[in-house]
């Protein structure tokens, strides 16, 4: 009972955090993304290199951090100098190799291990989350109801396939990755997708899209999100943990929470650009 309470309270603030930061506007939620970043930058490079104590190591997770942060923030440099956005542009092309060039440095054993992982952090969780902010901040009034459309669309496929997988779930959808899932719980998540993507087409038509659109939105979400969950799964099972973290009490890491969305943001994004 005090797990699910727990659970339920972190799960509670970690969405008004979302919700907050969309309704305050773009510096709040493309700020939120580059603190998501930065986390589960961290989480991600700690699974795959558990002990790094050396001088070296630790200049290079900072180098990490503020490659995750800037590379979240690209959005915001659209509004900046010209000079400044060139400037920070030069600095992220320089990162992957002078990210190597530290790997020299860093005695540890998985000092080679740690440079691999560090560039995929980027491209695994950085990107996407900036990419998001590209939809977010591409200054029309109907993005935001979007990227909160695709919030929701994710909680809710969450909630339906573990309601319906509780309580139907017989076949399993991906048993080696995942034995809990189901495709009665998938469907179940479709379900509440195609629903809610109905829903919105009446509630949110400032967004622009069609009903038939809406829907198709509501499927992308549904089946990049499961691929998003499966995904962090194979990266747990492969290195033997159950949580990427413990940051979000009842919930594990940040990374556990963002998996769906790190592979929804792409297809939000070309969705975006391709029927706006």
């Amino acid at each position: 009972m005090k797990n699910i309470i727990t659970r339920s309270l972190s799960g509670i603030i970690y969405i008004g955090l979302i919700l907050g930061a969309i309704f305050l506007g773009y510096l709040w939620f493309v700020g939120l993304m580059a603190i998501f970043a930065a986390l589960a930058v961290v989480e991600f490079e700690k699974i795959f290199i558990p002990t790094r104590q050396n001088k070296a190591a630790c200049f290079a997770i900072v180098t990490d951090i503020l490659a995750a942060v800037t590379i979240a923030c690209l959005p915001l440099f659209t509004i900046m100098p010209d000079w400044l956005m060139f400037t920070v542009m030069g600095i992220l092309v320089c990162y992957v190799p002078a990210r190597f060039v530290m790997s020299l440095y860093d005695n540890t054993p998985g000092a080679f291990q740690s440079s691999m992982a560090a560039v995929m952090a980027q491209i695994y969780i950085s990107v996407p989350l900036s990419m998001l902010g590209v939809v977010y901040t591409d200054g029309r009034a109907q993005t935001s109801m979007l990227v909160l459309a695709m919030f929701i669309l994710i909680w809710l496929n969450d909630t339906g396939a573990y309601c319906v997988g509780s309580m139907f779930g017989k076949h399993r959808l991906f048993e080696r990755l995942s034995p809990k899932k189901s495709w009665e719980g998938f469907f179940g998540g479709l379900l509440f997708c195609l629903a809610a993507g109905a829903l919105f087409s009446y509630i949110m038509p400032q967004v622009g899209l069609t009903l038939p659109l809406w829907l198709g939105f509501a499927v992308m979400v549904c089946v990049l999100s499961t691929w998003g969950d499966l995904f962090e799964s194979l990266l747990k099972r492969s290195h033997h943990i159950k949580d990427s973290g413990n940051l979000i009490p009842g919930h594990g890491g940040i990374l556990d929470r963002i998996d769906s969305l790190l592979f929804v943001a792409w297809g939000t994004l070309i969705f975006y650009f391709i029927f706006q």
